[in-house]
């Protein structure tokens, strides 16, 4: 059996991914999301979790998936587009499940079980009047980050 090659450190990132971010920076990026999704900024929020996402170490790569796709279904629901809405708050709850009950401080559970709501809503042939959901930050030592 022979030992894989140490990847060299000067290696262009995998195609589509970006390097690494300072973890300030990461940290910035993220609130600004969560900021910009409570106020139902989601296009916004989709953007400033999409350069996590590029930069993300592979084990939280599905949360920022998950986020943006949460927040393109709840951009589509705004634009009482049904279809698009459901499909994307589904994917959302997909990827984002792995992270609950807290990850990253944020209450996993509580976006989940509102996604999961809606899509209920959906699934049932109502279009549900969107009273934006928040993320909200939780005060926990025992989250997953």
């Amino acid at each position: 059996m022979t030992e894989a090659s140490p990847v060299p450190a000067d290696e262009a990132p995998p195609r589509g991914r970006t390097a690494p971010l300072e973890e300030a920076e990461a940290d910035r990026l993220f609130r600004e999301g969560v900021a910009l999704f409570n106020g139902a900024r989601y296009w916004h929020a989709h953007e400033a979790w999409e350069t996590l996402w590029r930069a993300a170490p592979d084990e939280e790569r599905d949360l920022y998936q998950g986020l943006i796709k949460l927040a393109a279904g709840f951009l589509h629901l705004s634009r009482r587009n049904r279809r698009g809405a459901r499909n994307k708050l589904a994917e959302g709850i997909a990827h984002l499940s792995r992270y609950e009950p807290v990850h990253r401080g944020i209450g996993v559970t509580e976006l989940v079980n509102k996604a999961k709501e809606i899509v209920a809503d959906l699934d049932a042939g109502a279009i549900p009047y969107l009273i934006p959901p928040s993320i909200r930050f939780i005060a926990s030592t025992s989250v997953n980050r």
